[in-house]
């Protein structure tokens, strides 16, 4: 706030942590000062002035915290804070003796660095001021009582005890709720990135499903304005192709997890969009394993392509006369795996068109399962009708690929 006062802005390329740290620096700096000055009136008040010279000595310096950030030195500025923190404290637990419960304070102070350290940036700072800590701490249980300067009335003493005691606890206390407070705040900004991002995905997803709608309809218009049957096939399989990659984005925009494709929901109208192309009598057998097997973007797109082009290979040449089509589609997770078996009841694949590359149904499956890292098997039913099976198997598929926004 006083630095949008004075007009002053953070360089373009200063990262959210360092605008975090140095807020959070200033602030406890800010809270540090005043607890400073607080001491300083009560100790006096008391008639325990051996602190006096060290308390501006460490005001003084406190106004080096803010120095040091202002000109873009905050992790120095943060290590000035704890500095202070460990002289002061060091201090005071020498002239004021460790029964007078002065080693409380190190409790608050051990909140500021984890609050001021705890990301994952910070991490390295976290533990060297952990491991400072913890030495000096140390040092002063086992070897404090061989320096103290001075010794302390033991009246005086009684108070200081009942007045560290007190002020650790409060200065504790205020630790927590500023702790508290800050994750609120924090919480609250990425509950709104998190929805920004959600509405802008949604968007994106809804516009590139319009998109392509409209690319579907262009093409409509062109197939039924040809007289030329091969150029309507032709045509027909371009559609079925833009509308396969449109019901992704359709199926992902509609879910209620915005960046997420359930499977068995978009091969449901898959199919029905395969045969309302081809029409005709047949069944498709669907088992999928589970009806919340989500696929994320990176493989969405890809699979819905494949299935588009399995599915319609087995209604194009697996009809047989008198005999009516059955098509079952598998899906399945086996350990890291997911796979899934498509086979028809047809005439199957012959062999030289098996291993043909040069059909653009298969080229076209071939080159996407290389993008989604997938193995693609072409071979007879299991069953004893004769027929196709293919087999597409993703071997590293992991659920924590998935988009949640």
């Amino acid at each position: 706030m006083i630095s949008n006062k004075l007009g002053l802005k953070w360089p373009e390329t200063t990262h959210v942590w360092e605008k975090d740290l140095v807020r959070k620096v200033n602030f406890l700096n800010l809270i540090g000062s005043f607890n400073i000055v607080a001491s300083l009136i009560v100790f006096n008040l008391i008639g325990f002035q051996s602190l006096n010279i060290h308390f501006f000595i460490a005001l003084g310096l406190a106004a080096g915290v803010v120095l040091l950030s202002y000109r873009g030195k905050f992790i120095l500025g943060s290590y000035l804070f704890f500095g202070i923190g460990v002289y002061l404290l060091g201090v005071a637990a020498l002239y004021m003796q460790l029964e007078s419960n002065v080693m409380m304070y190190f409790f608050p102070l051990t909140l500021s660095i984890v609050q001021i350290y705890g990301r994952k940036e910070l991490f390295g700072h976290l533990i060297a001021w952990s491991v400072v800590y913890f030495l000096t701490i140390g040092f002063l249980v086992v070897f404090g009582s061989d320096y103290y300067p001075t010794t302390v009335d033991p009246e005086l003493m009684a108070t200081l005890k009942v007045f560290n005691g007190l002020f650790a606890y409060f200065c504790g206390l205020m630790q927590i709720m500023v702790i508290t407070w800050l994750n609120i705040k924090q919480e609250e900004q990425i509950k709104q990135v998190i929805q920004e991002k959600r509405l802008l995905l949604a968007e994106l997803y809804h516009r590139v499903k319009n998109n392509l709608n409209i690319v579907t309809s262009l093409i409509n218009i062109k197939k039924n304005n040809s007289n030329s049957q091969e150029v309507i096939d032709a045509l027909e399989d371009c559609r079925g192709r833009v509308y396969s990659m449109a019901l992704v984005h359709q199926q992902m925009y509609s879910g209620s997890k915005v960046g997420n494709l359930n499977m068995m929901d978009y091969l449901v109208e898959l199919i029905r969009n395969v045969e309302h192309a081809f029409g005709g009598d047949a069944d498709v057998v669907l088992e999928v394993d589970s009806n919340e097997l989500i696929l994320p973007i990176s493989k969405a797109v890809p699979i819905g392509l494949i299935m588009n082009e399995l599915i319609t290979n087995s209604y194009k040449h697996a009809v047989v006369p008198e005999q009516k089509l059955i098509v079952t589609i598998h899906v399945s997770l086996r350990g890291n795996s997911l796979q899934i078996d498509v086979s028809d009841n047809g005439p199957g694949i012959k062999p030289d068109r098996e291993n043909s590359h040069s059909t653009l149904g298969f080229e076209l499956i071939r080159s996407l399962c290389e993008q989604i890292d997938a193995s693609f098997i072409i071979g007879k039913n299991t069953v004893k009708t004769s027929g196709a099976n293919f087999q597409i198997k993703i071997i590293d598929y992991s659920v924590n690929t998935h988009l949640h926004v």
